[in-house]
């Protein structure tokens, strides 16, 4: 992420005019470069510079990139006005979370003079697989092929992370498809199977 992501980012973006620190963290799945600018240039336009500067390095960037580069404008001594907390009785809490996520978020992120709208906590649901390898051979796969194909329909993300006090870790995992440690969906690795005649 450092080299093929954050470096051609911070070669464009160290060229905006007014520009006074640049300080980047990266990790398995996402870069972070924040931009403190002089205090006598214009938000506005150096707004403009850093969204100039995002599509120029798009040559750059890696094909298989999940998302575009996104960025934010934000005052670091800004405190948060509201925090919400959101439960339900009727609905699990990975659900609870993607209508925060896709509803709510957007909502309350067009009001005027919201900055920043961050969701934290909550459930993102996950998927274990267990695979037969006598059946898969069967079908003429193996482990390596049920791997490649979860890697290709998955983006490699963080896990999660800890926040102390001082400091935060992310939370990595790497993929391992040893048999013991893969749980059931035959039904998903029959539709991707080959055929032969």
């Amino acid at each position: 992420m450092a080299s093929s992501v954050t470096a051609p980012l911070e070669r464009q973006l160290g060229q905006v005019p007014g520009l006074r620190q640049m300080t980047s963290i990266s990790s398995d799945s996402s870069s972070v470069i924040t931009l403190q600018f002089n205090l006598n240039l214009s938000i506005d336009v150096a707004q403009q510079e850093v969204q100039q500067s995002i599509n120029a390095s798009g040559t750059y960037l890696p094909a298989d990139l999940p998302t575009p580069p996104l960025y934010r404008k934000i005052n670091p001594a800004d405190a948060p006005v509201l925090t919400l907390a959101l439960t339900s009785r009727e609905r699990p809490l990975s659900e609870v979370e993607d209508l925060a996520d896709t509803r709510l978020a957007p909502k309350l992120s067009q009001l005027p003079g919201v900055g920043l709208v961050s969701i934290s906590g909550g459930q993102k649901p996950a998927v274990r697989i267990q695979a037969n390898p006598t059946q898969l051979a069967s079908y003429g796969m193996n482990l390596e092929d049920v791997r490649s194909a979860l890697a290709t329909a998955n983006v490699n993300q963080a896990k999660g992370n800890f926040d102390g006090p001082h400091q935060s870790w992310q939370i990595g995992a790497a993929i391992s498809c040893s048999p013991a440690k893969i749980m059931p969906v035959w039904w998903s690795l029959t539709k991707t199977a080959p055929r032969s005649n």
